[in-house]
């Protein structure tokens, strides 16, 4: 039960929330900007306890989440092929299959997780997955694969994006995006992670197991010790959140009323049924973003394509053999991590998100073309290291960029669930990077390049029209007297970054 503290905060008794906004005839991007020394101190302590508890376990489960995705990838360095009487191609094809059951249950997974509760559905996630990575172990035939790919997609499916939404309701706007950009890095030091702890899996042999089967049953069985470890941590919303004192509580949600300024979620619609299909209809006429999520697909490409096959590429066409391919693909991904976190950073710093993606997929593109250009085992090797500094930033920064701009929490979970569909770039991985194309992979890289160079685009045109919609907003309000700002204020058709008075962030 909330207590009357907190209750004042989501009123805004807490503190004159109309003292914090510009005048109406200077809008701004609405965000949470604390004012005094005391809520500077108030944040930091927020801060820094949501993310050694809620972060940091997110962050864990999903390297856990990388991992159990792609250990596939690096297992068939191993015996896994012959002993599972696999043919070779079953590998790229197992990507696509997994695909076929993540994608599609994304927008469906995420309004279940929020209308379930993000605490529970997170945690259930987790366990269901690492159970049926542990059962991966007895796979004996190309038919066990199919069905363990499909069930481990459906598992899996809605975690990332139901932590992005977990996540806006507990961190500021111009705050989430570092911790997005740390959540979302997990995945490229779950590649790093993924081949050390392959390379050290693989070589325990015995008996009764193989060394890939040893991978299997490990990787999976951490997951489900994670899941446990989730139920006891995450709070239900930040308001009861148990490892705040009654006062970051109340300040934690007074802060969060505040960052969504004038497009905070108001009433309901009535039943759940008319509020779900109001939050659906509402991101559906919003072609701006589902323009962004379509972008996004052709951003998440190269990553999808590393995580899982850059232990082949590095095998097949930059000189080494064997589980020393395996160890070999994990500098690439540290240096990944490492860009990623730079730029999200920066993101963060300078409130802009569209020309810090483009800058990332930029640096993928210049890794892509070295790669498919040259013949040098070493010098494709070092740009894999560029590629990899820089894909990875889309992933979190347009999660972050849609939460943003999307106040309301009904259509912000949908849009976030829509966004899952960017990992349809699995399939089409899984598709291009065929054994055929060994050793160089020249054709596929073209190919990803292709798709990144028309996707930079594609957010330039979108950051250029969110431009001019808020040019065109501020023409509009600057004539309007108190009574309009009022009525706009109350409107019923409008919600949200519907309405005239809000600005969108690009």
């Amino acid at each position: 039960m909330a207590t009357p503290e907190i209750e004042a905060a989501r009123r805004g008794d807490a503190l004159d929330v109309e003292e914090t906004k510009r005048p109406f005839a200077e809008p701004t991007v609405a965000h949470y900007k604390p004012i005094t020394d005391e809520e500077k101190g108030l944040d930091k302590s927020i801060n820094r306890k949501l993310d050694f508890t809620v972060l940091l376990v997110l962050a864990i489960g999903f390297i856990l989440c990388g991992i159990d995705k792609t250990n596939v990838g690096f297992v068939a360095t191993s015996t896994f092929v012959q002993d599972a009487n696999l043919d070779p191609d079953d590998i790229p094809n197992s990507l696509s299959l997994f695909s076929a059951t993540y994608v599609p249950l994304q927008p469906i997974m995420v309004l279940l997780g929020r209308r379930i509760g993000p605490r529970i559905w997170l945690s259930c996630s987790l366990l269901s997955w690492g159970i049926l990575s542990m059962a991966h172990a007895g796979i004996k035939n190309s038919g066990t694969l199919i069905a363990l790919r499909l069930l481990l997609g459906a598992a899996e499916s809605g975690f990332t994006q139901t932590a992005f939404y977990y996540m806006s309701t507990m961190y500021p706007k111009f705050s989430v995006g570092f911790r997005m950009g740390m959540f979302s890095g997990m995945y490229s030091i779950a590649g790093a992670f993924a081949g050390l702890i392959a390379y050290g899996l693989l070589k325990v042999e015995s008996s009764a197991l193989h060394g890939w089967q040893v991978v299997f049953l490990v990787e999976g069985g951490f997951t489900v010790f994670m899941a446990v470890v989730g139920w006891f941590v995450f709070p239900a919303d930040i308001s009861t959140a148990w490892f705040l004192n009654e006062r970051e509580r109340a300040h934690a949600v007074n802060r969060m009323g505040r960052d969504l300024a004038d497009g905070q979620e108001e009433g309901n619609a009535g039943s759940r049924i008319a509020e779900l299909k109001r939050d659906v209809v509402d991101v559906l006429k919003d072609w701006k973003k589902l323009l962004t999520i379509v972008c996004n697909i052709t951003a998440v490409v190269p990553v999808t394509a590393f995580t899982t096959f850059l232990p082949l590429i590095v095998q097949a066409g930059m000189g080494y053999s064997g589980v020393e391919a395996t160890l070999m693909s994990v500098p690439p991904f540290i240096v990944g991590t490492v860009g990623l976190i730079i730029i999200v950073y920066s993101s963060d710093y300078f409130h802009e998100r569209s020309l810090h993606t483009v800058f990332g997929m930029l640096l993928g593109v210049i890794g892509c073309a070295v790669m498919a250009a040259s013949s040098d085992p070493q010098l494709r090797y070092g740009f894999a290291h560029v590629c990899l500094a820089g894909v990875f930033v889309g992933g979190p920064l347009v999660a972050v960029w849609l939460s943003g701009n999307t106040p309301w929490k009904g259509a912000r979970s949908f849009v976030l669930g829509l966004n899952g569909y960017a990992n349809l770039a699995g399939v089409i991985a899984g598709q291009l990077f065929k054994t055929k194309y060994r050793p160089s992979y020249r054709f596929p890289l073209i190919v990803t390049i292709i798709m990144s160079v028309v996707g930079m685009a594609g957010f330039v045109f979108i950051r250029l029209m969110y431009m001019y919609e808020n040019r065109k907003r501020r023409r509009e309000i600057s004539t309007w007297d108190e009574d309009r700002f009022e009525e706009e204020q109350n409107s019923t058709e409008r919600r949200g970054d519907q309405r005239t008075t809000w600005i969108y962030g690009y």
